[in-house]
């Protein structure tokens, strides 16, 4: 009986080991069929990404490629070249610095050039007014002009910019540079622009004072003055002579433009001298402009005054040709 009880108890205790033998069975299988489904899954995971990966990388070499021959094809030469390109630049810089150089050796040459042309300008106006003014008084037994006609015991009354002067054993006569030989031409320094010039302005003013005579005929058809009688016990005033005015006027009018001409001229050159003097530098003191441009500046100032000077000589020619201020300073 206990035999037949111990058995049944072995049966059991084995049946029991078996189910709980085949339960961690069951769960290990699963455990493991779990695992190799996810193990299933992240391959082709894997695989699609290293397909991915793999196709980039095709690409980027792809692109390698085609930079390293972009690179072959235009920037290798250039890289080759940088030497070249170093020494080439290194010429342009050089260069640069020798145009500057040249550009300032243009100016200041051009400053002397001018300030050179003015005074030998001034140097040929003093020149041509003492000589001209020297031969005054200066006779000469026989004068021949080109066109064959001759002066005897011929004395120069006056050399001016159109011509000369002379009174002779005939009169006074006026001998145009055309009608000279070239000795006087080389003495005198004539100009043919300035003797044009002056005759038409002789001609103009004279065109101006025959028409305030006639103007002057047609205003006092009576020419015979009509004196008042004075009142007895005073004294008349002698009143002021209208034309006598006028001429003072503008005798005042041609010292103020003479005054204005040479101050602007003296300007000018002072200008000019300071443009080519280049150890005072370019600039004005107390300004922006340099004295190249103040020297520009004052000498185109200056052909504008001396065009309104010689305008005032004009007008005071026509009211007194024979006036003492025309005859000084003649070659302005």
């Amino acid at each position: 009986m206990d035999d037949f009880n111990n058995s049944d108890n072995s049966g059991m205790v084995g049946f029991l080991v078996g189910i709980i033998v085949l339960v961690f069975a069951g769960i290990v299988f699963s455990l493991m069929a779990d695992k190799r489904f996810r193990f299933s899954s992240n391959k082709i995971s894997l695989e699609e990404r290293i397909a991915e990966e793999h196709h980039d990388l095709e690409t980027c070499k792809i692109r390698l490629e085609t930079a390293r021959q972009h690179w072959r094809e235009n920037c290798e030469p250039l890289a080759a070249q940088g030497n070249s390109i170093q020494s080439a630049s290194a010429g342009v810089k050089a260069g640069e610095a020798r145009v500057a150089a040249l550009r300032q050796e243009k100016e200041t040459a051009v400053a002397g050039l001018s300030a050179a042309t003015l005074a030998l300008e001034e140097y040929r106006n003093r020149y041509r007014q003492q000589v001209r003014g020297a031969a005054a008084g200066e006779q000469i037994p026989e004068l021949k002009s080109r066109s064959g006609r001759i002066y005897k015991d011929v004395t120069i009354r006056k050399v001016s910019v159109a011509g000369m002067e002379i009174r002779h054993d005939q009169g006074i006569s006026r001998l145009l540079p055309e009608d000279l030989d070239p000795a006087w031409h080389e003495r005198f320094q004539w100009n043919r622009d300035e003797v044009i010039k002056m005759l038409d302005e002789e001609k103009a003013r004279q065109d101006r004072h025959n028409q305030l005579m006639e103007d002057s005929k047609d205003d006092d058809p009576d020419p015979v003055p009509v004196v008042k009688p004075s009142k007895p016990g005073k004294t008349k005033e002698k009143e002021p002579d209208p034309a006598e005015a006028k001429i003072q006027s503008i005798r005042e009018e041609v010292l103020e433009a003479r005054n204005r001409y040479r101050n602007a001229q003296s300007e000018a050159m002072r200008a000019r001298s300071e443009a080519s003097n280049s150890a005072r530098g370019r600039s004005v003191p107390g300004s922006l402009e340099t004295w190249g441009d103040r020297a520009s500046r004052l000498e185109s100032a200056t052909v504008k005054l001396r065009s309104q000077y010689m305008a005032a000589r004009g007008k005071l020619a026509t009211l007194a040709p024979r006036d003492a201020l025309l005859m000084t300073d003649e070659q302005q």
